[in-house]
Formats: structure tokens, C-alpha cells, sequence
């Protein structure tokens, strides 16, 4: 596993992404670590060295964890390039009955990473000076 893939495996908040089913079947999962860019109850964004191809026969897995829970997710996904990377979204398909826990539990997490902030202006002002002292991971969090 390169250097930046383990990067995103080794962040107190990470992300596995895996293929849970296709057409039907399901499969045996081997997870790989991805970047997570924005989340909120409906929706995930992230970042993959992988380039899946799209089907709507693939339901994909995503293991949201942190030291102390793993929650599960499940995704169809659209994709676009980045670079050498491939740009991942979907809506998530959270059950009713599952939508309070999981909310509660992504809140709980969001809480406990120590991640440097700045404010959503003051980091596309910066951004567009190129005045940042220091990268920021900037992760658009809505839950």
C-alpha cells in the first residue's frame, strides 16, 4: 500500500471502502482505505486511488471508524476524475429505524477529532491568496 493510502488508513477518523453485492451476490470483502471529503445523513464524498466502474448492480460498502465504534454504510455510487485520483459521491441508504443511531454515533466521532480548524470563509479566503501557513484538510461535515 503506497505512503498516502496508508496516510488515509491511519487517520483517527478514517474510511474503508469495499463491494458488498453485485448483481445480488454478495462478495467477499477486501476494504481499502479512502479519503473522506464531506458527510452528512443523505450523502458521503470521498476520494479513491481505485476507479470502480459504475453499475447500478454494485452496492458499496463504507466503514466509517474511529478508536472506539465502526459504523456501517452502504452506497451506489458516481464517480468523476481528480487527478490521479477518482472523485466518489452517493447518497447513503440508511434505514429509518437506523437513521438516529447512526446520526448519533457520526456526531460523536466528528466531536472527537482533534482535526486543526479554520472557518469555512476564512479558508476559501486564504485559499484564494494561497496565504495558508500550513495545509488544512478542510472535510465538510452536515450532520
Amino acid at each position: 500500500m503506497n505512503s498516502m493510502i496508508q496516510e488515509w488508513a491511519d487517520l483517527k477518523l478514517n474510511v474503508h471502502m469495499y463491494i458488498q453485492e453485485f448483481h445480488g451476490k454478495l462478495v467477499d470483502r477486501k476494504r481499502r482505505p479512502v479519503l473522506l471529503l464531506g458527510m452528512d445523513t443523505r450523502a458521503i464524498t470521498f476520494l479513491s486511488d481505485l476507479d470502480l466502474p459504475i453499475s447500478s448492480e454494485m452496492l458499496i460498502g463504507l466503514d466509517v471508524e474511529d478508536s472506539h465504534v465502526c459504523v456501517r454504510l452502504h452506497a451506489r455510487l458516481w464517480k468523476q476524475p481528480f487527478g490521479e485520483l477518482t472523485l466518489y459521491h452517493s447518497s447513503l441508504h440508511i434505514r429509518q429505524e437506523q437513521t438516529l443511531y447512526i446520526t448519533g454515533q457520526l456526531n460523536t466521532m466528528i466531536r472527537e477529532v482533534q482535526f486543526p480548524t479554520v472557518s469555512r470563509f476564512q479558508y476559501e479566503k486564504a485559499s484564494e491568496q494561497h496565504a495558508l501557513k500550513e495545509p488544512y484538510h478542510y472535510i465538510d461535515f452536515t450532520i
